[in-house]
């Protein structure tokens, strides 16, 4: 949204414009109860895709070693 206002502030909060800075707290003030959830379920996610990659290749190498 920067861009779009040609403002190149770079993720660096500090020289973030007041409007951006304002509609951003409003949105992480209502999900920071849920802020130690996200860390988790980032990790766990991340979890199931590797997995997932894992069965993915052991099947594929199990089918072409046939």
């Amino acid at each position: 949204m920067g861009m779009m206002g040609g403002n190149y502030f770079n993720g660096d909060w500090s020289s973030a414009p007041d409007y951006m800075k304002q509609m951003m707290q409003s949105y992480y003030g209502g999900v920071q109860p849920f802020a130690g959830f996200f860390g988790i379920a980032h990790l766990i996610v991340w979890v199931l895709v590797v997995s997932l990659l894992v069965a993915a290749i052991r099947y594929l190498w199990k089918k072409g070693g046939k």
